[in-house]
């Protein structure tokens, strides 16, 4: 059985890292890695010491970003200078990613003047050399799903039987699947939408951007979620 924990290889070649609230994932190919989002810290402390604990200081070849939001996307600076990995983004999302656009405020009215100290204190360094990601294309084993709603530009990434979905599905800590949180959604509306085309998908597991991944029947849950949707 296996055991179901941050900092370890929970399905085949596939390791699941969590920095603080928010969850990365290294994906072994052939002698390199890939790593999908990159976490909040911005020295992306947990990715360099797993990697030289586990993986014997392989490289990250690629890393795939499921949307633009700083938890997901902070150490990606840091990452890149060690690495010079191809980064690949949505359309949509990478003019946050290399700085030309500032991010979107919380639709929420109190949680704005809380955003603008944040943004104060938590910086994201711009990273310029970026890649396109598309809706149906593959990239290296992932075939790429836009899922707008939590961002513009969200995206999934499919392998095999595995989805790593980022905020376009979350978990609890029951293992139910919902949508990410609504004060920071661009558009929730969309974001409904997004989690009826990844009900129409088949996969085993779920790899969300926050929660416990779910290794088993994960399509059926998120069936379930849309359905319960449908009911409110």
């Amino acid at each position: 059985m296996t055991d179901l924990r941050p900092g370890s290889e929970i399905a085949d070649g596939v390791h699941w890292l969590k920095d603080s609230y928010v969850n990365m994932y290294l994906v072994e190919h052939d002698q390199d890695l890939i790593l999908i989002d990159t976490g909040i810290n911005k020295k992306a402390k947990k990715v360099f010491k797993y990697i030289r604990e586990e993986l014997e200081s392989r490289k990250i070849s690629n890393i795939l970003l499921t949307h633009h939001h700083l938890d997901h996307t902070r150490g990606l600076h840091t990452l890149h200078e060690e690495f010079h990995s191809r980064i690949f983004v949505s359309k949509e999302d990478s003019d946050v990613v290399t700085g030309a656009r500032k991010p979107p405020l919380p639709n929420n009215i109190f949680m704005k003047p809380l955003f603008y100290v944040v943004k104060g204190i938590i910086r994201v360094k711009p990273v310029k050399q970026i890649e396109i990601a598309s809706d149906n294309e593959k990239i290296v084993d992932f075939s790429v799903h836009h899922l707008p709603g939590h961002t513009l530009g969200s995206l999934g990434f499919l392998k095999s039987n595995a989805l790593f979905s980022g905020d376009a599905a979350v978990t609890t800590k029951k293992g139910v699947v919902q949508l990410g949180p609504k004060i920071m959604a661009e558009s929730m509306s969309q974001s409904f939408a997004s989690l009826k085309k990844l009900a129409e998908l088949k996969f085993d597991i779920l790899l969300p951007g926050h929660g416990t991944p779910i290794l088993s029947d994960a399509s059926d849950r998120v069936i379930d979620a849309t359905l319960n949707f449908d009911k409110h």
